[in-house]
């Protein structure tokens, strides 16, 4: 059978060591998975070390575990995580350029770039720890819309290589990020194995449809928008004295502990939804809305460890 010249410029290479095996809008819902991650690490970030710490997702592909441990420093920090209900281990790597200066911010110090690259101590991997701690948070954080995933920290190392989290050949998603802390830059990495996220692959061509439906049912969202919903104010809880509570007559003012400038709780339906304050206009009551109720609450959590 003769084939025309037109017909071998379709003829592409296949590399079958390193087959492709997610496709592109599953692809697109794991970025937008890690997206979110990334932002609320941000946050997390940002918060635990009171300085502003930026990371962005810069990169994903697709890649061999061996690859991907060919292209990572040693030493650096590497750590392998548990994924419940999901049999199998992710990891991610935090480069010493970044880590480093987030240890000697923990520790009290101003966080400045390191000067030379060594192996961490057994006291700075633990410290190292519990950035971790909030890695895993916004993890768990990120994934529940999609697939509640139970992050944990299955064991930390300088040296990549002996840590096992899969087989070298073994197909990995490769997440890449930019992080900044002041004058620190560098890359954090992140590997989810194929062969742990193939019994949950279904879910993300399920979130990619929903999202499109809702965006595109213009009829969907006007309904959305008249349902009712009850709005309700709530301040700090106080302490009464029981006579003082049956003694309560038509008419009788409650001199509460909370101040005007104290925040307070607006529910949407029963559920803490925002954090609110009373404004100063004496014509009418109002609230004015500072923020979600979940960053008030580590705010506070925050102010309270200092």
């Amino acid at each position: 059978m003769s084939v025309s010249l037109d017909q071998e410029k379709m003829v592409l290479p296949y590399n079958f060591k390193r087959r492709d095996r997610v496709a592109k809008n599953q692809l697109r819902s794991l970025q937008a998975i890690h997206d979110r991650f990334a932002r609320n690490f941000s946050s997390s970030l940002s918060t635990y070390l009171r300085t502003a710490v930026e990371v962005t997702l810069e990169e994903t592909s697709q890649v061999s575990y061996a690859e991907f441990l060919a292209g990572m420093k040693d030493p650096t920090f590497y750590a392998a995580l548990s994924m419940q209900p999901l049999e199998g281990s992710a990891a991610v790597e935090f480069e010493p350029e970044i880590i480093f200066p987030m240890i000697d911010r923990l520790l009290g110090g101003s966080g400045l770039p390191v000067a030379s690259v060594r192996p961490m101590t057994e006291i700075e991997q633990s410290v190292g720890r519990t950035v971790m701690k909030l890695l895993l948070e916004s993890l768990r954080e990120s994934w529940r819309p999609v697939f509640a995933i139970e992050f944990g920290l299955a064991g930390t190392d300088v040296h990549p290589g002996l840590l096992q989290v899969v087989v070298p050949n073994e197909m990995v998603i490769h997440f890449q990020f930019r992080m900044r802390m002041r004058e620190s830059i560098a890359r954090m990495n992140m590997v989810l194995p194929l062969v742990v996220l193939e019994p949950i692959s279904h879910v993300f061509n399920q979130e990619s449809v929903t999202r499109k439906k809702v965006v595109r049912d213009g009829s969907l969202v006007a309904q959305l928008r008249q349902a009712p919903v009850s709005v309700s104010i709530e301040t700090a809880e106080t302490m009464f004295p029981m006579d003082s509570l049956l003694s309560l007559q038509v008419g009788d003012t409650l001199v509460l502990d909370q101040r005007q400038g104290w925040p307070v709780q607006l529910k949407v339906a029963g559920k803490n939804k925002l954090s609110a304050r009373a404004t100063g206009d004496v014509r009418k009551n109002a609230f004015a809305i500072t923020g979600s109720y979940r960053k008030f609450r580590e705010e506070n959590n925050g102010s309270n460890s200092d």
